[in-house]
């Protein structure tokens, strides 16, 4: 589905602004009187290079003036460091895991768990490494993550 400028800049803004996918789904039927399925949204927000959760990425948006409590599409943990862990309601395919990690510096990388049970890491910038702070923060929150869901 197309959608003009304006309104992607929109669905922009709310998605950087923490919204998840079925809030925005929402918004974007009462904002704009647009219908999009979860996938279609999914895969506009892919075709478009828009993440959930990253303001650094977007230019702020006005908030409306009706707010509806927010149905949460990930869940986020803000940790002691200033490491932020997510994990994804629908994971990666392939992976038994999946979500997003930013660190204290403000980068953002994707992260998995594959069904071997190896955890990968994927940032665009390839040679960025965390501080070992930070690393020992996203390891523990991550085992945290894990035995909740009873992934030990």
């Amino acid at each position: 589905m197309a959608l003009t400028q304006e309104q992607t800049e929109l669905v922009r803004g709310w998605a950087a602004s923490g919204k998840g996918l079925s809030e925005i789904q929402k918004q974007l039927e009462r904002d704009l009187d647009i219908r999009m399925t979860y996938m279609q949204l999914r895969f506009f927000l892919d075709d478009n290079n828009i993440e959930l959760g990253s303001p650094a990425k977007a230019t702020p948006q006005p908030k409306p003036a009706e707010v509806e409590p927010e149905e949460a599409d990930e869940v986020e943990e803000l940790l002691p460091a200033g490491v932020s862990v997510s994990v994804d309601r629908l994971k990666m395919p392939g992976t038994m895991m999946s979500g997003q990690v930013t660190f204290s510096d403000g980068v953002s990388a994707k992260w998995y768990l594959d069904q071997m049970g190896r955890l990968g890491l994927d940032c665009a910038d390839k040679n960025y490494r965390p501080v070992q702070e930070d690393v020992r923060e996203f390891q523990m929150e991550l085992q945290r993550l894990f035995q909740q869901q009873g992934l030990q």
